[in-house]
């Protein structure tokens, strides 16, 4: 008896060592690689020139509007009120909105995209070897596309316009949520699929009963982190002229005017915190409802 014990503390301690020294390989390796990464980018010996906060500090005082509290609530027409900063706000809320637009549109396409991709290469739902790996190379060509280069193509294509903007996020949302939902669909309970296989079910049906219901808070999760990732992208988008709040954005960085950039972002800033928002209340009703079952 002490003997047996002897020799499983003994191997115990032998499976131990060797998943400390790879784990300990494993870590040198990447210090290794970050070390060259950090030199290479010249991360601490590119010459930035002197006092680089300084610079910075002196483009953040260049967007600070020059308010005025006596003025802070007159029309636009009083330099220093809050609507001499935001004199264009009907304009900018127009096209804040159609941003928003583009972002739900282009999440709604890219996330039925990467729906269908991923079923396409989940190891437990796609037999055929073949597809999984085209379908996967595929996404991965996808998300190596710049949006910004990307959208450059489709506005040559297209024309400038919002249609460039949806089209281009949504291709970059396929790319991004297919990867994410076929990792989502390799986890899901596999006993689930073989009762249902063992039973006669059809794939499809195996997929609507036993892999939806598993997964989708986490779908509706990453859905709605990426609605607001292309609400930040549809608004980037607008300076190479996809449409959105972007062009006014390009318009006040043509012209320098700064304090009106500003303004432009803080609107950027509250459309994400609503989005935000909303999405945080769907999310907790979509796992509350998934707890209850």
């Amino acid at each position: 008896m002490n003997l047996a014990v002897a020799e499983f503390e003994s191997l115990r301690r032998r499976t131990l060592r060797r998943q400390r020294l790879r784990a300990l390989a494993g870590l040198l390796i990447f210090s290794a690689v970050l070390l060259v990464s950090f030199q290479r980018s010249q991360f601490f010996s590119s010459d930035i020139g002197g006092d680089p906060l300084g610079r910075v500090a002196d483009f953040l005082t260049r967007m600070i509007p020059d308010l005025k509290a006596e003025a802070l609530v007159a029309d636009s027409r009083t330099k220093g009120s809050l609507a001499w900063w935001f004199y264009d706000l009907p304009v900018w809320l127009k096209l804040g909105w159609q941003t928003v637009e583009m972002a739900i549109v282009a999440t709604v396409l890219g996330a039925a995209g990467g729906l269908v991709a991923s079923f396409l290469c989940a190891r437990n739902l796609m037999p055929f070897p073949a597809v999984r790996f085209a379908v996967r190379r595929t996404l991965e060509a996808i998300r190596t596309l710049p949006d910004l280069i990307l959208a450059l193509i489709l506005v040559a294509a297209f024309g400038v316009g919002p249609l460039a903007g949806v089209i281009t996020l949504a291709i970059s949302t396929v790319g991004g949520l297919g990867k994410l939902f076929a990792e989502i669909n390799e986890e899901v309970d596999p006993r689930q699929l073989e009762a249902m296989e063992a039973a006669g079910v059809g794939p499809l049906s195996r997929i609507r009963y036993g892999v939806v219901p598993q997964v989708l808070p986490n779908y509706a999760s990453y859905v709605l982190i990426r609605l607001e990732g292309n609400l930040a992208g549809a608004a980037a988008l607008g300076i190479v002229g996809a449409g959105g709040i972007g062009l006014e954005l390009q318009r006040a960085i043509t012209y320098t005017e700064f304090d009106t950039y500003l303004a432009i972002l803080l609107l950027i800033v509250c459309m994400i915190f609503v989005i935000d928002l909303t999405s945080e209340a769907i999310r907790h009703r979509l796992i509350g409802l998934a707890a209850a079952r």
